[in-house]
């Protein structure tokens, strides 16, 4: 065990980084065959546009947010993303998506948990790799719903990529908390701003949350650190003004008018979005998340032995914390008195490793600082843990891998690769623009897609010429109309 162990702490870290870019490579390779749909064509319009004319390309960037802010949703920086759409340039460059969402995402992990675990805790870049790598691979690979995570660009900037976002400001206020000197208060705050900016316009799910933790760091430094207190509250106010104008906006109204449907009561909604947390603390869990943080018992113990306090009431902790994660699910019930589209439930379910994790790490500090000391037979304990503990993840290894290997995203994206189904589904749609680059063809009448990948296929036109999705395309590439036959 010892060998084993020694083995481990000096090339664990190098193994998991290998694992975590092996099970990259079909995902990224997969997005080779990764085409645009639906509403990627609306916000694309303007700008695409300008780049045919010789117009500003800022400017129709600007005309896009602010039409839709004043018709349709207030979340203005999101609406920016969705027009930076790879289709604005070129629908053969829409392979860029599931490289920026995974990078997205991917950095925010990295950089949230190097500052908690090395300048928070005392711990070293094979802990931050410990930690990150795990919670990596169950975020990527068992996300419930993939295509809406890392394969559409409308939906996925919205979501996948506020919600990396979102970690890099959360590590920002950490960072401040953390700071020592002037210059450290300023790298704090500055790089910040933007992320606050860039979550506070975006989805109200990643800006709530947000909110609310960015909040508690506020009152951490009036009560404790009162030097760092304006700092902070500029970090806090570049993330809850554009939050509160995105809120305020006057096509939230009309979306609102539209959509027939009325908000519910806020207590309501709160009770609502418990009920949701709840069942999902339930239905989320599976073999593997279960190997994988019973493979984060030895380093999340570590990472407790310089914690100098004693880790009181985790039964509140888990509760406050437990309360945070269900909040996510508020906005949505708020306003439509459901839990929400899959692109959504996604980041609830990547914040629900972070639940995890730090009830995990707390649980043990508690177990380390207030029970331990007190029993007489601790080391005998300990010992029988240790023994224990290598079985048990043989038997969780086997299981996770029997029943759960054919729902992870790695293995769902080498089979689409591996049977041509998204060859297949690339060549009938880059079929389709020969003709629509046509400029003699003003009425185009295509077959249906008919292979259609389940991490990359989401929508296709339809029959009739006046469905939004068939006035999108022919708006997008100047024809009368666009259908499909019969």
């Amino acid at each position: 065990m010892e060998a084993i162990r020694a083995f481990w702490q000096k090339y664990g870290p190098w193994l998991l980084l290998a694992l975590l870019a092996a099970t990259l490579v079909p995902l990224l390779i997969l997005g080779r065959y990764d085409w645009p749909t639906s509403d990627d064509y609306c916000y694309a319009y303007l700008p695409h546009e300008a780049l045919l004319q010789g117009g500003s390309f800022w400017g129709e960037v600007w005309h896009t947010m602010w039409g839709y802010y004043q018709s349709w949703q207030g979340t203005f920086t999101a609406l920016a993303l969705m027009a930076l759409t790879p289709l604005t340039i070129s629908e053969y460059l829409y392979w860029l998506t599931p490289v920026v969402m995974l990078a997205g995402l991917c950095l925010g992990t990295f950089k949230l948990t190097d500052t908690l675990v090395r300048r928070g805790l005392g711990g070293t870049w094979r802990q931050t790799v410990f930690v990150a790598v795990p919670i990596l691979l169950l975020s990527i690979h068992f996300v419930p719903a993939p295509k809406d995570s890392f394969y559409w660009w409308n939906g996925a900037v919205y979501y996948t990529f506020t919600y990396g976002v979102m970690l890099l400001l959360v590590e920002r206020f950490a960072a401040l908390k953390l700071a020592q000197t002037r210059r450290q208060v300023l790298w704090a705050v500055f790089p910040g701003l933007l992320a606050g900016i860039l979550v506070g316009g975006s989805n109200y799910v990643s800006a709530l949350l947000a909110t609310l933790i960015g909040g508690l760091f506020l009152l951490w430094f009036l009560w404790r650190e009162r030097g760092k207190f304006l700092p902070s509250l500029v970090l806090f106010l570049s993330l809850t003004v554009p939050f509160a104008a995105s809120i305020l906006a006057p096509g939230n109204q009309v979306r609102q008018a539209t959509g027939g449907t009325q908000p519910i009561g806020a207590m309501e909604a709160v009770n609502l979005s418990i009920l949701q947390a709840w069942e999902d603390c339930l239905a989320w869990p599976n073999w593997v998340s279960l190997l994988v943080f019973l493979l984060l018992i030895p380093v999340a113990w570590e990472l407790t032995r310089t914690v100098k306090f004693s880790f009181p009431l985790p039964p509140a902790f888990s509760l406050f914390t437990f309360l945070l994660f269900a909040a996510q699910n508020a906005p949505h019930f708020y306003a439509l008195d459901k839990a929400g589209p899959d692109r959504l439930r996604n980041i609830v379910y990547l914040s629900f490793y972070w639940l995890v994790l730090l009830n995990l790490w707390y649980w043990l500090g508690w177990l380390r600082r207030a029970v331990l000391p007190r029993l007489r037979a601790r080391e005998k304990l300990l010992g029988l843990v240790r023994g224990l503990v290598p079985p048990a993840l043989l038997v969780l290894m086997v299981v996770g891998l029997v029943r759960c290997h054919g729902s992870m995203t790695c293995v769902r994206a080498a089979a689409e690769l591996a049977d041509g189904s998204a060859a297949a589904y690339y060549q009938e749609q880059a079929a389709r623009m020969e003709i629509l680059l046509d400029e003699t063809v003003t009425d185009p009448v295509f077959d249906p897609i008919r292979t259609r990948p389940l991490l990359l296929y989401s929508s296709d036109i339809t029959t009739e010429a006046a469905d939004w999705r068939n006035n999108l395309m022919a708006m997008f590439y100047h024809k009368d109309s666009v259908t499909l036959s019969q």
